[in-house]
């Protein structure tokens, strides 16, 4: 499932991984992550960038950082860090048409920072779906606005 998170004053910013984790009923430590078109953020990390669960929760810990654009892309912990076309944020009109899909292969869903405006979850299983919807303000169907909007 794709969510939208945007036009809401009911959060800190967009987009804040504690507060994700929170609204997921995850914890950042039981996945392997890997982060690309990186604009804000932290300085230390690399575009684009594997990063364990561990050391994500660890720097979010310390201070939860706003990216201005950025694909973090989830896999399972343990993943072996794979090469292919960077996933990208800037400029992704996919995001927008139709059905959007996770843009690496087997990434297990990804959360997409938009432009310091919006948060975007591709490719989310029912549940933890389900729990965004629960949780998190200003969450709404990005496949159903694509639909509206492409009309």
């Amino acid at each position: 499932m794709n969510l939208i998170q945007e036009k809401t004053r009911d959060v800190r910013f967009f987009t804040s991984l504690r507060d994700i984790e929170h609204w997921l009923c995850i914890h950042l430590e039981d996945y392997d992550w890997h982060v690309s078109d990186i604009e804000g953020g932290w300085n230390e990390l690399n575009d684009p960038s594997w990063i364990t669960g561990d050391a994500l929760a660890a720097k979010i810990g310390e201070f939860d950082y706003q990216f201005s654009w950025a694909v973090i892309s989830a896999f399972p912990k343990g993943t072996k860090p794979v090469l292919s076309d960077e996933p990208f944020a800037d400029g992704n009109s996919t995001f927008w048409e139709g059905v959007p899909k996770v843009q690496m292969e087997g990434a297990l869903f990804e959360i997409v920072c938009w432009d310091s405006s919006a948060t975007l979850f591709i490719g989310l299983p029912e549940e933890l779906a389900t729990r965004v919807v629960n949780n998190a303000p200003g969450v709404r169907n990005l496949d159903e606005e694509n639909r509206k909007r492409n009309r």
